[in-house]
């Protein structure tokens, strides 16, 4: 007997992570036979004996069925090559007799995304051939007492499946001693085909969505953050009852949308492609009879699940629509083929009407839809005259108005999740939304609806509120409630075609909205260093080799000099055709590639510091009660907890890779600039029991970054690790950043763990030449853990200034790890220093400074300096709990990183809020910097995540009800030793030899002054 399915075992085998990884495929080209020859003999018999058992229908009517006009059937199947035949007759009866083992979970509907857990559910596959009235009812109970019920509606043709929770979608209440599952035959007689019918599996609760079959399930789907794949249903429904607006189009418009029709075509849909009718022939033979999946195997019981996706070797959605591209493509190219290729695509739409991906279904559960079926959007106009001739344009237009969702260009924005996920429209489902309205009768038609599309879009480019998704005022940009730039990398570059295609006329988006997608864009080109971002920005992608897409900018360069400046640094070194043709469209207008930026930026929706000095680029960042500190999935990013506990990188060299980064070998405790307690990797490893994922909040309001004039900055950061690991971890950071100069401190690190070391992390990096300790070369491998140097000279030449009296240890030689997603063994050759502060430290700091482009001869000239009061490049004045004051000798400038409102010495006397402050002072003038880091995005607590007083974080950042506030502003006080007036966003008072400067701070950002005695 096989072991019972429980929550646990599903969620270690991987079962519990969120719908993204893609069910495994067979190749377009594998024959049917081949797929049919792969059950294995038994596994039939031991889904069966699961408890409760799997149906696969394959070869036999199980034991369990009783009921008339039952066998099995080669005539339609969807798991294997047979199904359950049922002839019946009216409101006939299938009796299936198993303990359910349902059993009650702590699920809510609407609950946090994170917590939810997994629920009981059903599962089946059904096959109709006479479209029908009427329904078919599914009964669960306990013998012939009925608990629970749900009625499947039969008004399609073709294969439909069903996934509902027990206690969320049936009607009824369950019981855990169900026993019995009756099946009701609708009115009429006929014949139905049954496949994979699941009694009672492990399922993440808001995977579900209603359809046609199923309306009143999952209601909550409208609101969940992933309601833009599965509130279709809404969509559809608006669509039908919304009308827009219908006047008549002026000359403008109607000259819009010709030339918009000629770029659509010609310049966005239409690619290079190899016309070999007998190959697609044949690719298209391969695909059609078999089952077209996207997410459909994250039902399969965890015991079963390798062999059944093996079993059922479906192929991929995204396989069938990338062929219809070429297909449509190819049918463009060469019009004396444009029969025999015509009837292949309608052979694949076919195909894949009839295994469900239509109008009206949800295939269980239709999560990142969008990703599987761009291929299907960039054809179907194209083809469309295929489709008029054939008669089935109407089908073709409300598959397409139900895939992207159309009606979803009447449903506003009121609501708490309407922002969400508007990266993942951007990258797959806009370029649908503009395919169906073009396929529209009528010009009058198309441009009722393009006006609608255009003000949606300009709707959607305005910046969002809290951590809803979308763009941030400062340029940063949100996916998952946070800052993840891959995907927002992937938003704008499916966006910004659609924006060319649209620009230019009536129907371009308006010039704010313009605005604010130029800004985010050229942010990615600031935080990326040329191409790839730091690894404290790649969520859940730590590999090193994330980073920006030139596509958008080659895009938007056509009509945008500053941006085409900026394509053309970033075009790579063998550019395509079309890229060089971009390039060469430019320099017939003169625009010149621009130089790699300069300066300083404060990213504050993202906690993130950046200082940049042409090709090179320093980052910091860090995570507070807003800003979620890593996403950790099953799967993916295991080791990532230390990801933004103040990381300090340096990419100088290009790519994360040459500058040091690799994942294989790499120490995760050991992130630059980082304190943290040093964990076994076990103990490390994120726990997602009872969750999806895991994306923490701390409760500390401080954290972000600093800029003065756009060219130097600084960040802070007041560390409290969760309490779900260790909540006792605390340190105060802050790190300046002057030209070439990271001046790196930390005070009151305290934490209760006496078993484990607490550290800071000097560096990190693969092993590539020597590495000098007070200019003598180690060896390798090496091992020194009670060092006190003075200057460290890595091998890629960074150079580390300490302080005197901390303990250094250092590191050379071969390190072991694990894979951040799969767990397996790695290994690599690194050199690591990092500052002990020994186990269960009370009140620990640190003290370095980190030298860009160092060599041996100017880290010895740092440090001897430093023993110089009168030479040192820079003085600490204070670094205590409250506040570190650093000046820096060559740029004038003195930053402030206040943790607590208090009062200073020198020129700045006293300030009232937690803040940043850089000041220089030039004679009888002064410049000064401020930032308030708090977004503000509620005041005092957040009571859901306290329990007596003490923060325990129950809640991650998708259910919290501050998601969709806006920044408060904040009136912030700084007082200054002498008489001051200013100029600039600032009100001064003075009060007799010392004046009062007031700011109004909001969305965490800087405000600049210059101020005159």
């Amino acid at each position: 007997m096989a072991p019972e399915i429980t929550r646990r075992s599903v969620i270690t085998a991987g079962m519990a992570a969120p719908l993204m990884m893609t069910s495994t495929p067979a190749t377009a080209s594998t024959p049917a036979s081949t797929v049919a020859a792969a059950l294995p003999a038994d596994l039939e018999q031991r889904a069966m004996a699961l408890t409760p058992p799997v149906f696969l229908l394959e070869s036999a009517v199980p034991p369990h069925f009783s009921g008339s006009g039952l066998s099995v059937s080669g005539a339609a199947a969807v798991c294997g090559t047979r199904s359950l035949r049922w002839d019946h007759d009216s409101r006939s009866v299938i009796t299936v007799r198993a303990p359910l083992r349902w059993a009650a979970d702590p699920y809510r509907p609407g609950d946090d995304q994170a917590w939810q857990g997994l629920v009981d559910a059903f599962c089946v596959w059904v096959h109709n051939t006479e479209p029908t009235d009427d329904v078919l009812r599914f009964e669960f109970g306990r013998g012939e007492r009925t608990d629970v019920w749900f009625d499947f509606r039969l008004g399609y043709r073709g294969w439909r499946t069903a996934w509902l929770r027990y206690a969320y979608d049936m009607r009824g209440r369950p019981h855990p001693a169900m026993d019995t599952l009756r099946i009701v035959a609708p009115r009429r007689t006929g014949t139905l085909h049954f496949d994979q019918l699941m009694l009672n599996v492990p399922l993440r609760p808001d995977a579900p969505n209603a359809d046609h079959q199923l309306p009143a399930i999952a209601a909550e789907g409208d609101t969940y953050d992933n309601q833009h794949w599965q509130a279709l249903l809404t969509f559809e429904r608006l669509l039908r009852e919304e009308e827009p607006d219908r006047t008549p189009p002026t000359p403008a418009e109607t000259q819009a949308l010709a030339a918009l029709r000629t770029r659509y075509v010609e310049e966005y849909l239409l690619a290079p492609v190899t016309v070999d009718v007998p190959a697609l022939t044949a690719q298209t033979a391969a695909l059609l009879g078999r089952p077209v999946h996207a997410y459909q195997s994250q039902i399969y019981p965890a015991e079963i699940a390798a062999e059944l996706r093996a079993f059922v070797a479906p192929v991929t959605l995204r396989a069938v629509t990338d062929l219809m591209r070429t297909i449509a493509l190819a049918w463009q190219a060469a019009p004396a083929e444009r029969p025999a290729l015509g009837r292949l695509y309608l052979d694949l739409f076919h195909h894949l009407r009839e295994q469900g991906w239509t109008a009206g279904s949800g295939q269980g559960t239709i999560h990142h839809l969008g990703f599987d079926v761009r291929g299907y959007y960039d054809s179907a106009y194209l083809v469309r005259e295929v489709f008029r001739e054939a008669g089935l344009l109407d089908e073709l237009r409300a598959d397409l108005d139900w895939l992207t969702g159309l009606g979803r260009l009447f449903r506003g924005f009121g609501f708490r999740t309407a922002r969400g996920s508007v990266m993942d429209l951007y990258n797959t489902t806009v370029r649908g939304m503009l395919a169906a309205v073009l396929l529209r009768d009528g010009d009058r038609e198309q441009i009722a609806y393009l006006r609608v599309l255009r003000d949606w879009l300009n709707d959607t480019l305005q910046p969002t509120d809290g951590i809803q998704d979308g763009v941030k005022p400062d340029g940063s940009a949100f996916h998952h409630v946070g800052f993840f730039p891959d995907y927002v990398r992937d938003g704008l570059a499916g966006l910004a075609p659609i924006v060319y295609v649209l620009h230019g006329g009536a129907f371009a988006i308006s010039p704010q909205a313009y605005g604010w997608l130029k800004k985010t864009l050229l942010a990615q080109r600031i935080y990326a260093n040329k191409t790839h971002w730091p690894v404290s920005a790649s969520g859940r992608n730590p590999g090193g080799t994330t980073g920006l897409s030139v596509v958008p900018f080659q895009w938007l360069a056509r009509i945008d000099d500053e941006i085409g400046a900026a394509f053309l640094r970033l075009l790579p070194a063998a550019p395509t055709p079309q890229q060089r043709a971009v390039a060469e469209l430019l320099a017939a207008r003169g625009v010149t590639a621009e130089p790699a930026p300069t300066g300083n930026w404060a990213y504050n929706y993202a906690a993130l510091a950046v200082q940049r000095r042409g090709e090179w680029q320093v980052s910091v960042r860090g995570h507070n009660r807003y800003l979620w500190s890593t996403e950790i999935y099953v799967g993916a990013n295991w080791y990532g907890r230390y990801n933004t506990y103040g990381q300090i990188q340096v990419l100088h060299k290009g790519t994360n890779l040459a500058s040091g980064y690799a994942p294989n070998g790499y120490d995760w405790n050991r992130r630059p600039g980082t304190t943290v307690i040093r964990k076994p990797l076990d103990l490390l490893k994120g726990d997602l029991t009872g969750a999806i994922e895991e994306m923490l909040l701390t409760d500390s309001r401080f954290a972000g970054a600093h800029t003065i004039d756009g060219r130097d900055g600084m960040f802070a950061m007041d560390l409290r690790e969760h309490p779900k690991y260790d909540g006792s971890h605390r340190a105060r950071k802050s790190v300046f950043l002057f030209d070439d100069r990271v001046i790196a401190i930390g005070t009151g690190i305290a934490n209760d763990d006496r078993v484990h070391e607490t550290e800071t992390t000097l560096f990190q990096t693969t092993r590539t030449g020597a590495v000098l300790v007070d200019g003598a070369e180690t060896a390798w491998p090496y091992e020194g853990l009670e060092l006190s140097p003075r200057w460290i000279l890595d091998d890629k030449d960074l150079g580390y200034y300490l302080a005197p009296g901390q303990r250094v240890g250092l590191t050379r030689g071969t390190q072991q790890s694990r894979h951040h997603g799969t767990e397996a063994p790695t290994g690599g050759d690194f050199s690591t220093a990092w500052i002990r502060h020994g186990s269960a430290p009370r009140d620990g700091h640190y003290e370095y400074a980190v030298l860009v482009g160092a060599t041996a001869e100017s880290a010895a000239a740092f440090a001897a300096a430093m023993d110089e009061p009168g030479r040192a490049p820079y003085t600490v004045h204070r670094a205590d709990r409250v506040a570190h004051v650093v000046s820096d000798r060559a740029s004038g400038l003195t930053g402030y990183a206040v943790f607590e409102r208090t009062a200073l010495t020198g020129l700045v006397r006293y300030v009232d809020t937690p803040s940043m402050l850089l000041t220089r002072p030039e004679g009888d003038e002064l410049d000064l910097a401020v930032c308030d880091p708090d977004l503000r995005l509620y005041g005092g607590i957040d009571p859901d995540q306290y329990e007596r007083g003490r923060y325990v974080g129950h809640y991650s950042p998708w259910s919290r009800p501050w998601l969709d506030d806006p920044s408060r502003p904040h009136l912030l006080r700084v007082t200054l030793a002498g008489r001051w007036r200013a100029e600039g966003p600032c009100r001064t008072r003075v009060d007799g030899e010392r004046t009062v400067v007031e700011f109004e701070t909001v969305h965490g950002a800087p405000v600049q002054v210059r101020l005159r005695r």
